[in-house]
């Protein structure tokens, strides 16, 4: 089944627990700064680490999944600031069971 993906900014504010290990990067958790009732995140799995720049500024990915969810770390390396969005999937409708095709024969 297909599915649609959509990444939908958040404007909380993040702190992430980084690794630096052989010169790479790896987040091990993170939390909103502001929303102390809510639980650290623990990250199970990195899918995947891409970069690009914003102005001066080079921007480190990171695609990051907790066993339910999927999130986009985002590490700016002027500022090292942190931003986060979230990956929500919607599963794709299949065409329904009653539709059927007709064709149409145009009268000459």
């Amino acid at each position: 089944m297909a599915v649609i993906v959509q990444t939908n900014e958040s404007h909380a504010k993040i702190r992430v627990a980084l690794i630096i290990e052989g010169g790479k990067l790896r987040p091990v958790w993170f939390e909103e700064v502001d929303n102390p009732a809510r639980d650290r995140i623990h990250i199970k799995q990195i899918s995947y680490v891409w970069s690009h720049m914003e102005g001066t500024a080079k921007i480190i990915n990171f695609a990051v999944w907790d066993g339910a969810n999927s999130y986009r770390l985002s590490l700016n390396t002027k500022n090292f600031s942190w931003n986060m969005a979230i990956a929500e999937e919607t599963p794709f409708p299949p065409p329904s069971a009653s539709f059927t095709w007709r064709f149409r024969r145009d009268e000459d």
